[in-house]
């Protein structure tokens, strides 16, 4: 399997100058943390067990990923910012699973030395969507895990889990809490333009929602794994939020960006909402 936290800086120069700028910061609080190099194992700041959840009458099953992390370390959400490493799940050793959808929680964002991160410092659940062969049928959930976890220095972490998911029917606590913790979604787009730049495509978003509180950090995903996309700037007037963040592509190629496609995630102090799609 290829590695997950190689980019080539060839064709992500700014990306590379992001987490160039975040090994430094890394180095640098490492120096003077004793806590921090005294790490031997992954397992020592990170732990991820799987929750087997229940089963639905129509076959899915609900499961979940629990992350315990020891205090003072973070790991990153789906989207993690250029301070941040974004993770990595391949289910293809798991057994009569035809798909697994993650629904992740609200995250927190993090800033330190000028670059933004995304993720959770704290213990948390991350819900798993699984369909299978149906509701009688026995399912065995097998997965690699490539994530980053981070104090005073970065590490990443490969987690290997597994479990027989059974054909429970009563919900799991844990589970259904961080099923409620997600963005709500809502149900109007954003009005968004493009403009060329030099390494790309210039992407803003005028997004009408209430104050959310704190300093609101909002996340383009354009549903293209290829695509690199920046921390946005983010200005509020009034009701109306309005964000920018490039897309650049590899290889100097021209970016391709199919507006109905765009997630935008707005998280603030207080919630966090969703929305599908952008209008012109």
């Amino acid at each position: 399997m290829n590695n997950p936290f190689a980019r080539p800086s060839a064709r992500y120069p700014a990306l590379i100058r992001s987490l160039g700028a975040l090994v430094v910061a890394c180095a640098l609080g490492a120096a003077g943390s004793v806590e921090a190099q005294s790490i031997g194992s992954v397992e020592e700041v990170v732990s991820v067990e799987i929750r087997p959840g229940w089963r639905s009458d129509d076959g899915t099953h609900i499961a979940g990923l629990h992350f315990r992390l020891r205090p003072g370390w973070r790991t990153y959400w789906r989207t993690a910012g250029a301070g941040g490493i974004a993770p990595q799940f391949d289910w293809s050793g798991s057994a009569g699973v035809d798909s697994v959808h993650t629904l992740w929680p609200t995250p927190r964002v993090f800033y330190k030395d000028g670059l933004q991160s995304i993720g959770y410092d704290e213990d948390f659940v991350v819900p798993l969507v699984i369909d299978g062969s149906g509701a009688d049928a026995s399912m065995r959930l097998e997965g690699r895990l490539a994530i980053g976890v981070c104090a005073d220095i970065c590490v990443p972490a490969h987690v290997t889990v597994g479990r027989d998911l059974g054909d429970a029917e009563t919900p799991d606590p844990a589970i259904a809490m961080a099923l409620d913790d997600r963005p709500r979604k809502v149900g109007h787009a954003a009005n968004c333009y493009l403009r060329p730049t030099p390494n790309g495509t210039a992407l803003t978003g005028h997004i009408d929602v209430p104050a959310l509180g704190g300093r609101e950090a909002v996340v383009f995903e354009t549903g293209n794994d290829h695509h690199w996309v920046t921390d946005a700037t983010v200005q509020r007037q009034g009701e109306r939020l309005t964000a920018t963040s490039e897309v650049m592509v590899g290889g100097g190629e021209r970016v391709s960006l199919d507006l109905n496609a765009v997630r935008i995630t707005i998280i603030g102090a207080s919630h966090a909402l969703e929305l599908a799609g952008c209008e012109q």
